[in-house]
């Protein structure tokens, strides 16, 4: 089993390993905790008259309304990792209990130990997001990664020069809702993992993308549509996007990293630990709050830095890591 999932990874770039996860135990609470924080949003920032009316609303229509109130980096509210700048003392991010839980989830490490080995570690390249149906966003907010469309990249791209260089990282990507095309599945093209890293840009609003990338639009897809409970398995050099969301519903999603223990993260001074080892001295995080506390030690680090954390781009001195001289 070990070789199969490793070689079906390595060889195509992509994997779906279906119904690992349970709606109930493992996802259902991160949702909960994601309308607490929406409720305490809507207790500040919403007029006094409308509160009681909106915190009876739905999940779906909770978040409609608070992204209509104009709260500075809405989406880092929801997000599992400090910003990457102008870190603050009052800086927010998304680190609960249930997160806590998905991230050690034995179900997941038992995949993930099939890819890596048996030491592995928690890496803070990581996100969730809450994506609306594209009409509803905010022209500004359209090609946000976060919130709208992600463009192609690979994730080795969002490490440092020694990441980059150094670490064997796997993303695993869990859906909290049925991911379909219409919704905005990813997109990948099989196998082109295999060039290795290329160049990339800063693209809208310096976000990561790959230099050239039109090319792949004309290129055979693979769609990652996924069911609630499955999970998606993304090779470091693996090029994918997203779709735009044009359904009529919402499309959540969390992307964790793992990588092999001895390993840079690529993105220090951001919590980096053992989540399996054979040897349990490593495993010295071993519930929420010591998490919480490693989170809270890097928001200490980063205040005094504009960057919280750096990642430059691929940019090879000369073209031959350039996907139009490869395709």
């Amino acid at each position: 089993m070990t070789n199969s999932l490793q070689k079906k990874l390595h060889e195509n770039g992509y994997l779906i390993v279906k119904n690992v996860l349970n709606f109930n135990t493992d996802l259902k609470p991160i949702l909960n905790d994601m309308e607490f924080v929406m409720d305490c949003l809507i207790q500040k920032y919403a007029k006094k008259r409308e509160i009681k009316k909106v915190l009876n609303l739905d999940f779906k229509k909770k978040y409609s309304y608070i992204s209509k109130l104009n709260i500075y980096d809405l989406d880092q509210y929801f997000n599992t990792r400090l910003p990457r700048d102008h870190v603050k003392r009052d800086s927010d991010y998304f680190a609960t209990q249930s997160l806590w839980n998905l991230i050690t989830n034995k179900k997941i490490l038992d995949v993930v130990e099939k890819i890596l080995g048996k030491e592995i570690m928690s890496n803070p390249v990581q996100n969730t997001r809450i994506k609306q149906p594209e009409k509803k966003l905010p022209k500004g907010s359209i090609y946000d990664g976060l919130s709208g469309r992600t463009p192609w990249h690979q994730d080795a791209a969002v490490l440092n020069t020694r990441g980059q260089k150094l670490t064997d990282m796997v993303t695993v990507w869990i859906p909290f809702t049925k991911t379909t095309k219409k919704n905005g599945c990813m997109i990948t093209v099989k196998k082109i993992n295999k060039m290795g890293l290329l160049n990339h840009i800063s693209g809208y609003r310096g976000q990561v993308e790959l230099k050239n990338s039109e090319l792949l639009d004309d290129m055979k897809h693979i769609y990652l549509e996924a069911n609630i409970g499955d999970l998606i398995l993304l090779h470091k050099h693996s090029i994918h996007c997203s779709l735009p969301n044009r359904s009529n519903d919402f499309r959540i999603s969390a992307d964790l990293r793992y990588n092999i223990a001895g390993q840079p993260s690529g993105r220090e001074p951001l919590p980096n630990f053992y989540v399996r080892s054979k040897n349990k001295k490593n495993l010295k995080i071993k519930n929420f709050k010591q998490w919480l506390a490693l989170w809270e030690k890097a928001k200490q680090k980063c205040i005094p830095r504009k960057f919280a954390f750096k990642y430059p781009l691929p940019t090879f001195k000369n073209n031959k890591r350039d996907l139009s001289n490869l395709i």
